[in-house]
């Protein structure tokens, strides 16, 4: 395999031999990387099998859907290891396709969803040939024609964000790490045409072009504040690596040519495909509490509990919906239970009802799951209906030998945005604290009750 420092270049052209090794080399790298921290967590393996998904929804599936909860520190192993691997995997594709006969900019068919595969096997395959020499930008590309163009990035980017969630209400990884690391590209490209910019404001320019193109977003209604507060940090993670792949990009003079406007029309194809092939695993989020009660006491206040006093944690300030009260109507398996949240009611048809043991429920309806921060009234993309989706829950309460008792508040949940263990942080931080609003609530009714026998 090539050493580090042939990985990170951009001059030297890639044989196809060579990409070939690299390739399964860097494969075997961040599998085993991944497989083994996944092993230390939770005791199980990950199939080699799984990796070869060409979505990376499916390619986490086992680890997003694993049994025991993934810790926060495995997420953000996941999620910080894969970005190294976007760079080589760019640019190494860039300088295969080069060495190739064919423009550099083809590397970046690596970050659409699907169709990476079709173009590793494409260059993997493709003979060495001579290709277009290079040359010197024109003299068009002045600071005033940069900052022009920098300008219908940013235009471009918010259109190109708002055709792929309003128009395939997508929100997988060719949205948050592909779309950015392109975006990124193009502007570190054009920025560094008229001189050699330092990497400081390289990266400067493409976190602020990246800040500008979310106001837009605000501006034209396609995303409320909170939303784009999440979306920021990964995007400007794929973001930043884009721009000093441009940045050589230029340092090399390559010019610009079509196959930059049929990278981007060949990324919705790739979006259509990660979504006809893609399926959400489903994920258990679980929250414990002790309670100075009997189960006997607790039980009442499981199946249903009064009005909670309003929220403390700063998360519920922001618009995400939280807990208000719960009923049901009847008694046993089949009886219907109502949590209402603060955008509206979940509809928990009870599906085990083992006294004062077990209450579990299915979720055939349910809120919104937030109220988006914006400058117009009830915004709601797409993603605040589809993306994520409660499917059933369940309060398990186990005696303790002091005569109290253990509760625990399990959600089990689908979340159709990518990459999927960076979008688990957020929704398993907000399931946490809503499992910690009900079950202190409980606690102190239970308490104050068993206090009151």
């Amino acid at each position: 395999m090539l050493p580090l420092r042939a990985l990170l270049s951009q001059r030297e052209p890639v044989r196809r031999g060579q990409y070939l090794a690299a390739g399964v080399g860097l494969a075997l790298v961040k599998y085993s990387a991944d497989a083994g921290a996944y092993f230390a967590a939770t005791g199980e393996l990950w199939h080699p099998v799984d990796y070869l998904d060409p979505t990376f929804a499916g390619r986490f599936q086992q680890a997003a859907g694993g049994a025991p909860p993934l810790p926060s520190w495995l997420l953000i192993f996941f999620v910080l290891w894969s970005l190294p691997f976007l760079w080589i995997g760019v640019a190494m594709s860039a300088r295969r396709a080069r060495d190739a006969g064919f423009s550099s900019w083809w590397g970046l068919v690596f970050l659409i969803p699907v169709l990476n595969y079709l173009c590793i096997l494409g260059l993997v395959c493709l003979p060495s040939r001579p290709g277009p020499a290079t040359r010197p930008p024109p003299d068009k590309f002045t600071e005033r024609f940069v900052i022009f163009a920098v300008g219908i990035v940013i235009l471009l980017g918010a259109a190109m964000i708002g055709i792929l969630t309003e128009g395939f209400a997508y929100y997988g990884t060719g949205l948050f790490l592909g779309l950015p690391f392109l975006l990124g590209t193009v502007t570190g490209y054009l920025y560094n045409l008229t001189g050699k910019q330092s990497v400081t404001a390289t990266l400067g320019l493409v976190a602020l072009t990246l800040a500008m193109g979310f106001l837009g977003l605000l501006l034209f209604a396609l995303e409320g504040l909170v939303c784009l507060f999440m979306a920021y940090p990964i995007m400007l993670a794929a973001a930043l690596p884009g721009a000093l792949f441009g940045r050589a990009l230029a340092r090399l003079s390559t010019s610009p040519d079509a196959s930059l406007g049929a990278l981007i029309l060949l990324l919705p194809l790739g979006v259509v495909c990660e979504g006809e092939l893609s399926h959400p695993p489903l994920r258990k989020v679980v929250t414990s509490i002790e309670i100075d009660a009997p189960p006997r006491v607790v039980w009442d206040f499981v199946v249903a509990f009064s009005e909670l006093s309003p929220p403390e944690h700063w998360l519920f300030a922001t618009g995400i919906a939280y807990p208000l009260r719960a009923s049901i109507d009847g008694m046993g398996v089949g009886a219907v239970r109502r949590c209402e949240f603060s955008t509206g009611a979940f509809v928990e048809p009870i599906t085990t009802w083992d006294e004062p043991r077990l209450l579990a429920f299915d979720v055939s309806a349910q809120p919104l799951p937030m109220e988006e921060w914006s400058f117009y009234a009830q915004l709601t993309p797409p993603h605040l209906t589809q993306s994520f989706q409660s499917r059933r829950g369940e309060f398990r309460l186990t005696p303790l030998p002091s005569g109290g008792t253990l509760l625990e508040g399990s959600t089990w949940y689908t979340m159709e945005m990518g990459p999927a263990p960076y979008w688990q942080l957020w929704s398993d931080a907000i399931l946490h604290q809503i499992h910690l609003r009900v079950l202190r609530h409980i606690r102190g009714r239970a308490e104050l009750s068993a206090a009151l026998q």
